[in-house]
């Protein structure tokens, strides 16, 4: 029988090969920032991102509440050299993914929404 984590793992696979080389890395995480299952890249400390990534969100949720505009949907960062986006999955995971520059936003936006879906009903 698969693991759960092999599970998460090839959902995350599926979700890299369909964007192709525009991923520079994708993680599962916990709400609580803790990696459920990485692909970020060797040099990136893929805990820190998963803790920045659970921050982001909680940062993000207050807001949205203060403003009542309700939940997000997703938080982007654009920075120079590319985009790093955070999208809950549920109320207890993220779906947290590094894009280089130039990436195809729409058809990322798209595949992640599918990704979600699909790791919403595993964790």
């Amino acid at each position: 029988m698969t693991s759960r984590q092999d599970q998460i793992s090839a959902v995350l696979e599926k979700f890299t090969n369909s964007i192709g080389s525009e991923v520079a890395g994708v993680a599962a995480v916990s709400m609580d920032g803790i990696i459920l299952v990485s692909r970020m890249a060797p040099e990136v400390n893929a805990d820190r991102v998963g803790a920045v990534a659970a921050t982001i969100t909680g940062v993000t949720r207050r807001v949205s509440s203060e403003l009542r505009i309700g939940s997000p949907d997703e938080t982007i960062i654009q920075a120079h050299n590319g985009l790093f986006m955070v999208l809950p999955v549920g109320e207890k995971s993220l779906l947290a993914i590094n894009l280089r520059k130039g990436a195809n936003l729409g058809l990322v936006r798209l595949e992640a929404r599918e990704t979600v879906q699909s790791l919403a009903q595993m964790l």
